[in-house]
């Protein structure tokens, strides 16, 4: 099925909340307290270390004013493109597959 289009690295939410926060002047410290969260969950999310929820993915379009749902698309893309680099996965979907061929 190949990778449908998708770059080869993966592109988590966090780096687009960072490029963000980096373009307004905002620290990490700073837009944790804004939100409400711990310093080191939005660490986590900005260095790709914690998935962003859609709970977290609301709070930072309320905070940036960066739409929720693309947060949500991108953490979604990086999931699966992270998954399918899985060799213990590939090797499952590959018996699926012939499974499902003599179906």
């Amino acid at each position: 099925m190949g990778n449908l289009g998708y770059g080869f690295i993966p592109t988590h939410p966090g780096e687009v909340i960072k490029d963000e926060i980096e373009e307004r002047c905002i620290s990490q410290r700073q837009l944790a307290k804004n939100m409400g969260l711990a310093y080191s969950v939005v660490n986590e999310i900005i260095n790709a270390k914690r998935p962003l929820t859609a709970k977290t993915a609301l709070m930072f379009e309320a905070a940036l004013d960066i739409p929720a749902e693309s947060l949500m698309f991108l953490q979604t893309k990086y999931n699966i493109q992270t998954a399918r680099k899985d060799s213990s996965l590939k090797q499952v979907l590959k018996e699926i597959r012939k499974v499902a061929a003599v179906l």
